[in-house]
């Protein structure tokens, strides 16, 4: 089995790299935090229209690893949107990707887009199920609660609070995420090897 080795021994192993590393392996990982950073201000500003926009100062000998640094960011973006906000994210990075590698990658975007909405469609349909199928069985419990406590307590139960309702719907959502993010990550691994 594996030696498990804590963070900062990690942290120490690569600070002992970088001690050792040449100038041309320092420029690289400068190139490539600087590309993250280009990429971070791209998702996080909405009147950026293109990332091309942001690389014009890049120096073209280490535009390669810029480049490389942009997407690693625009890829941990790509996420299965449980919010709205995440997919708008999704979204935005997308096309910070079709910036970066074009036409080669119109046709994987295209199906990493059209994923997403699929699994938030899903997502959104089984959560509505599972809520209908709750409720029918909250119909005797809220009787109940009338019964004791009154019509206005009895109207108040939320479904979704319930922890029967949580951790079906934990176990549930967990199946789902996993069959959507095993298609999800073969195609971020796809662009990111053309």
């Amino acid at each position: 089995m594996g030696e498990i080795r804590s963070a900062l021994e990690i942290a120490l192993e690569k600070a002992e790299k970088l001690g050792k590393a040449s100038k041309e392996e320092l420029k690289k990982e400068e190139a490539i935090s600087k590309g993250r950073r280009i990429a971070a201000s791209f998702l996080d500003d909405p009147d950026k229209k293109s990332l091309k926009e942001l690389m014009t100062d890049v120096d073209p000998s280490m535009l390669n690893s810029v480049i490389e640094g942009a997407m690693d960011t625009l890829l941990r973006n790509i996420v299965l949107p449980k919010e709205e906000s995440q997919m708008e994210r999704a979204q935005k990075a997308l096309s910070g990707v079709m910036d970066l590698k074009g036409s080669v990658a119109a046709q994987v975007v295209n199906a990493i887009s059209q994923l997403l909405g699929q699994f938030k469609t899903t997502y959104n349909q089984y959560k509505e199920q599972l809520k209908a199928q709750m409720q029918a069985q909250l119909g005797n419990l809220k009787q109940a609660v009338a019964e004791q406590y009154g019509m206005a307590v009895a109207q108040a139960l939320d479904v979704e609070a319930l922890p029967e309702f949580q951790q079906e719907w934990s176990r549930l959502s967990g199946q789902i995420i996993e069959q959507f993010n095993k298609e999800l990550e073969r195609l971020k691994n796809y662009i990111q090897n053309l």
